[in-house]
């Protein structure tokens, strides 16, 4: 068994385990997006332990950078090498100086929430001839929770991988539209594959944010709007970032009958919530409940559908929810600001 304690020996014993460092900023939803990630593309691995944001995966390495590869949430990953006690300094020392005899490696603490700082304070000494620049392998011990988790660092996510995807780095932009890591969280809850040649379905596509992140995983996509200036400026950015082949788009009124007789694998949007979003005779509520009634007959049986709404919708939406077949499996609360605090659904169509 993984993690049992070896009787002459105070560390674990592992086997192909990888250490995923979550973002703790918006952690249900971090954790929630790693678990549909390994349902969608590596149904294989297994999730195998977890210290606060810190999960620890038995997988492949190939499988892993995949992992990373379409996440938002994911910081760090890297493969694990040893678990010790947070004031074990005599094991975290000899662990230690096994890497500082190859120069190209260097040894780096994180102290998670003032764990082990008089630990760092004793083992620092170990590693003040360090020559950073020669650093081709980096070691980290993270301290939380009274344990010292060692790996080796094999990914750290760049500011980059989200930056020319933002809203105002587009060709086309409008004020509002959700930023790229939200976006692709949401893609991700939605439990779809980009091995499987499943298809997505964005109902009120805007600009074609969702999509753009659906694209950049490799996941085929169907958008619409019923504007045709967000659908003519969808269409541009599209073309911007190489996504005509991955996403088509359409011009659909309120009612959404123009992608009836579809059948799709998921639906990941975000509705308008404004008043003047809305089409004229209808209400946010009218829209939503559209919206619903259209999905339960697009959406493939046990297929999810991961939308969200302003918070004061939550009652009604639920109801609506459960006449139309769906299971509600996660709810999370995102603050936008002072006036919007929103509910990200994750659904299921039974």
């Amino acid at each position: 068994m993984l993690y049992e304690m070896r009787a002459d020996s105070d560390s674990f014993v592992y086997s192909n385990v990888f250490v995923f460092k979550l973002s703790n900023e918006l952690l249900s939803l971090a954790l929630s997006e790693l678990n549909s990630i390994i349902f969608a593309d590596a149904p294989s691995s297994k999730i195998v332990k977890r210290f606060d944001e810190f999960v620890l995966i038995e997988t492949s390495e190939v499988l892993a950078h995949h992992i990373c590869s379409r996440a938002s949430f994911i910081i760090e990953m890297g493969i694990l090498k040893n678990i010790f006690d947070e004031d074990d300094i005599e094991g975290l020392s000899n662990e230690i100086k096994n890497y500082l005899d190859e120069d190209s490696v260097c040894v780096r603490f994180d102290a998670i929430r003032g764990f082990g700082k008089e630990s760092i304070e004793k083992l620092s000494k170990l590693i003040e001839k360090t020559v950073w620049s020669r650093c081709k392998k980096t070691i980290k011990i993270s301290f939380v929770g009274g344990l010292a988790i060692v790996y080796e660092v094999l990914y750290r996510r760049k500011e980059a991988k989200f930056f020319d995807r933002e809203p105002h780095k587009r060709p086309c932009y409008r004020p509002g539209t959700m930023k790229p890591q939200l976006a692709r969280a949401l893609v991700n809850l939605a439990k779809i594959s980009s091995a499987k040649n499943q298809i997505m379905l964005d109902p009120f596509c805007g600009v074609g944010g969702i999509v753009l992140e659906a694209c950049s995983m490799g996941i085929q996509s169907l958008c619409s709007d019923i504007d045709a200036k967000m659908v003519k400026c969808a269409s541009e950015n599209m073309k911007y970032f190489g996504c005509c082949e991955k996403v088509d788009i359409i011009l659909a009124d309120a009612s959404l009958r123009n992608i009836r007789g579809l059948c799709v694998d998921a639906i990941v949007t975000d509705p308008p919530y404004g008043i003047q979003s809305t089409p004229r005779g209808f209400s946010i509520l009218d829209l939503l409940r559209n919206f619903i009634i259209v999905s339960s007959e697009v959406l493939k049986r046990n297929g999810y559908a991961v939308f969200a709404i302003p918070i004061q919708y939550e009652v009604a939406i639920d109801m609506l929810l459960a006449d139309q077949g769906f299971k509600i499996k996660e709810k999370h609360v995102n603050r936008v600001h002072g006036s919007l605090t929103r509910v990200i659904y994750v659904v299921k169509k039974l």
